[in-house]
């Protein structure tokens, strides 16, 4: 019969683990005896223990050290008053691929407790203590630059907008109808015409132009070029001189202020701005794009600035006077009404001084009325227009930092080859919106385009965000009017 026991096998001895399941002891190494001391030293360059947490750091890694004042600092501490009163920061950006970033512990216990490092001498039997820095190093994977930004090229809003049509079109023709398709075919037909250069016939026209007698096509541009200044002359904008040397010579001082500089020179107050302003007192004004640069305008002592800086505070109180208008007098939608003539004197003399300030002289009052108003005392829409793009205009001739010479300095004001502003602070004088007060600047001929990274002191902006939101106005040679629309068909 079978036994009802279980014959248990017995492990061989080479089955066993040979490791012992206990770690021996470590023998005591018979050291003589040593005398200790501790180092007392308070300077900042202290050693540094450094550990890489789930990190193998190359051996031959070369770390920056990167030293700063802390902000709060302990006085009655018994630490090293060097490591108490500065904070280390190590840093390499060697590797290929990664960046390694050493910091000191603030938060946890390893800043609560202190660290030592112990320097041996075996001849003089002594070993010292060194109060060190405890650091901690951690890699991250460095992020790889894109194209664009290697190149500080900037997406146009033209170019999003064909990005959008490309993947719109794709998607139409993947799931789109036949019909839609169709149409997406279309466009892309027309497309594949408008794709010349600016200024260049595309296969359709110079076809139509090969057919045409000799002269004709002569005939063609000179008659374009006819009706696009009789439209560029009718539109609510000062006269440009299209023959000028410099930009401002384009809407020169004489032709944009009615009287020229014999008006600028009737104008009040221009003394007790200087006066004011080289005694440190600051000067305020109904205007937010005249008080930001009076300052930097009577500094610079340029006289012409100043008193045309004082005409267009007179004209941005003439906008912000303006009445609708309204009954049998009105001049059509969107006309306004001038106040009486006292009140318009009162008005106008008044919009930076006290009480009992010199009132502008009838010839100054005369020449504003006939210039900006002469169909009386109401105003159209198109005068009202045109008042706006004079004060525009003259925007441009006050440099963003004056200098003594005028403003065509190397250190400061509008550069040699252009004349520019930043348009946001006439847009809440004029009380419009910014895309108006952009579309006046460009019917003036201006180009209007970001901020680069090179003006950001010269604009006094603090970053690329609050750059992403200005928007730059410049004037420059040969000045470029917005085209008139050839239309298309309905």
């Amino acid at each position: 019969m079978p036994s009802d026991k279980v014959d248990k096998k017995r492990k061989r001895a080479s089955d066993r683990h040979e490791r012992p399941s206990k770690k021996p002891a470590l023998e005591l190494q018979d050291l003589p005896p040593l005398a200790s001391s501790l180092v007392d030293d308070d300077s900042e360059l202290a050693p540094v223990i450094v550990t890489t947490p789930g990190l193998n750091a190359p051996r031959n890694l070369r770390l920056n050290p990167y030293l700063k004042t802390r902000s709060k600092t302990s006085s009655a501490s018994s630490r090293n008053k060097g490591i108490v009163s500065s904070e280390l920061l190590l840093q390499s950006s060697e590797h290929p691929k990664l960046d390694f970033v050493g910091r000191e512990a603030e938060e946890d216990a390893d800043s609560q407790l202190k660290h030592y490092i112990a320097v041996v001498d075996p001849e003089k039997k002594t070993w010292q203590f060194v109060e060190v820095r405890k650091m901690t190093l951690r890699g991250s994977v460095r992020k790889m630059r894109s194209i664009d930004e290697e190149e500080e090229e900037e997406e146009s809003e033209d170019e999003a907008m064909k990005t959008m049509r490309a993947q719109r079109t794709e998607l139409t023709n993947t799931f789109g109808t036949k019909q839609s398709r169709k149409a997406a075919q279309s466009l892309a037909e027309n497309a594949q015409l408008s794709n010349a250069p600016a200024g260049a016939a595309s296969a359709a026209e110079s076809a139509l132009l090969s057919s045409m007698p000799v002269g004709t096509a002569t005939d063609l541009s000179s008659k374009a070029a006819a009706v696009q200044a009789q439209v560029q002359a009718g539109k609510p904008i000062p006269p440009a001189n299209l023959d000028a040397a410099h930009p401002s010579e384009v809407y020169s001082i004489e032709a944009l202020v009615p009287g020229g500089l014999a008006t600028l020179r009737q104008l009040p107050n221009i003394k007790e701005w200087q006066d004011t302003v080289n005694s440190g007192n600051p000067v305020s004004t109904s205007s937010r794009y005249v008080s930001r640069r009076i300052e930097a305008v009577v500094l610079s002592g340029n006289t012409t600035h100043l008193q045309l800086l004082r005409f267009i505070l007179l004209l941005l109180e003439l906008s912000r006077s303006l009445r609708p208008s309204r009954g049998e007098k009105s001049s059509g939608p969107g006309s306004k009404r001038l106040p009486a003539r006292e009140d318009l004197r009162r008005i106008l003399s008044g919009a930076s001084t006290t009480d009992g300030a010199e009132l502008l002289p009838d010839p100054v009052i005369d020449s504003i009325r006939r210039k900006f108003s002469p169909q009386g005392s109401n105003m159209s829409k198109h005068d009202v227009t045109f008042l706006h793009t004079t004060i525009c205009a003259m925007s441009l001739h006050i440099p963003p930092q004056p200098a003594k010479d005028g403003g065509n300095s190397s250190i400061g004001g509008n550069a040699p080859n252009e004349l520019a502003t930043e348009p946001s602070d006439l847009r809440d004088d004029l009380r419009v919106d910014n895309n108006i007060v952009l579309q006046f600047f460009r019917e003036l001929g201006c180009r209007v385009d970001k901020p680069k990274d090179s003006e950001f002191a010269k604009w006094n902006i603090s970053g690329k965000a609050e750059a992403a939101s200005k928007r730059i106005a410049r004037l420059k040679i040969p000045v470029e009017f917005p085209k008139v629309s050839r239309g298309g068909r309905r």
